[in-house]
């Protein structure tokens, strides 16, 4: 099945506070600054080829996180989503170093333009198409661009459990202080791109934080074997030079509470 991206004939524009509900799959592996940033990977190419983010301070590795997430509730509807947050980046004005989300990919237009305008999140439309149910591992992601026409896969991972039978526990985002993770992202501005009523551009930098929690996480297994273009290394892993396997979270029934944002000065 797959969750096509949408096209309405106008956007959908809800401020902060926003309550959203979904289910996710949280994989991570830590890089070093000396490996270099494989920039075709880390962000799409409108933000790519833009001056605000060569402007947006040098990054210096750390743990790369990819979310895969299936929102069922949010202020603009049901829709999925695919982060990537590459490690930490150096912040100009003397705000130290902080993490970031660089390239995110969702399903429907309506999400896209809140998520730039608001918070300063890159996002982007593409095409979800599965193999398996997203909620009952294993199953199969394909992210392919917004073009029906183009059948090579942005992105590929395979979810499955780690045993047999794994225990589950609670998560809060308000754990993750205790552990040294930052549970905020601190975001640049965005370029603008076509069509500008949807890939809108900003200019202040914002520091967002969310709250989430999940009655019910336990650890899975996340395959990063690509297809198709995206493919890299001996073992085709997405990410230059890391394992196909990585221990991943899996959140259900989970919370997020997102409000404004933080405008930092520079």
């Amino acid at each position: 099945m797959s969750a096509m991206a949408t096209n309405p004939e106008s956007i959908k524009v809800v401020p902060p506070p926003w309550t959203c509900h979904y289910e996710a799959y949280v994989g991570a592996f830590y890089v070093s600054a000396k490996s270099g940033l494989p920039r075709d990977i880390a962000y799409e190419t409108l933000e790519a080829s833009s001056a605000k983010t060569a402007e947006a301070g040098v990054w210096k590795g750390g743990m790369v996180m990819i979310q895969l997430l299936r929102y069922n509730s949010t202020p603009v509807g049901p829709y999925d989503e695919m982060i990537l947050m590459p490690g930490n980046f150096e912040v100009p004005g003397g705000h130290g170093s902080h993490t970031r989300i660089t390239r995110i990919y969702v399903s429907q237009r309506d999400t896209t333009f809140n998520g730039r305008k608001h918070w300063n999140i890159p996002k982007h439309i593409a095409r979800f198409k599965y193999t398996g149910d997203f909620s009952s591992p294993p199953f199969t992601v394909q992210l392919f661009p917004e073009d029906p026409a183009i059948e090579t896969p942005i992105f590929t991972a395979s979810l499955q459990h780690l045993a047999f039978w794994t225990p589950t526990f609670p998560f809060s985002s308000n754990v993750l202080k205790w552990l040294w993770i930052p549970n905020s992202v601190v975001q640049p501005p965005l370029p603008e791109g076509e069509p500008k009523e949807v890939l809108c551009g900003t200019n202040a930098w914002y520091k967002v934080t969310a709250s989430i929690y999940s009655p019910k996480a336990k650890l899975v297994w996340m395959d990063l074997k690509q297809q198709g273009k995206e493919a890299r290394g001996e073992d085709k892993n997405w990410w230059p030079g890391i394992k196909r396997w990585h221990v991943g979270l899996w959140l259900q029934n989970t919370q997020m509470d997102l409000g404004d944002p933080e405008v930092l000065s520079m």
